[in-house]
């Protein structure tokens, strides 16, 4: 009986195997989609935030001394969630950066959302406004 109660719980950790967290993501920095844009900082500081809320990503972490935000979304009737990481670097007074990294909660969720260019387009659109 107990060989048979392993084959129930492997699939189950198989399946949280490559499970994206806050931190990971956070880790992730230099992997992701970025934009160079010509906006001093806390302008992209303050229109970051507003994306996210735009977006509807839930801010999990903010830390503008440090140059990033966490965000992430929960489970929905397609998607597990997924985390977002959201880099801003001054460049000089007058040009940022940002980074954007979006990671599936679940590795073998294959309908959840990446979020780098749809976080990239709406932040232009908002710092061309």
């Amino acid at each position: 009986m107990r060989g048979g109660v392993a084959w129930i719980f492997l699939p189950m950790v198989l399946l949280l195997c490559g499970c994206a967290t806050l931190t990971s993501v956070r880790g992730e920095r230099g992997r992701g989609s970025s934009r160079v844009y010509q906006a001093p900082f806390e302008t992209v500081w303050k229109k970051a935030n507003q994306t996210l809320k735009l977006l509807q990503l839930g801010i999990a972490e903010s830390n503008q001394k440090q140059g990033y935000l966490l965000a992430e979304t929960g489970i929905s009737a397609f998607s597990w969630g997924e985390r977002v990481a959201v880099f801003v670097e001054r460049i000089d007074t007058s040009s940022t950066r940002v980074e954007v990294i979006s990671r599936k909660v679940m590795a073998t969720n294959i309908f959840a959302e990446n979020w780098e260019s749809r976080f990239l387009d709406t932040l232009e659109v908002l710092l061309n406004q």
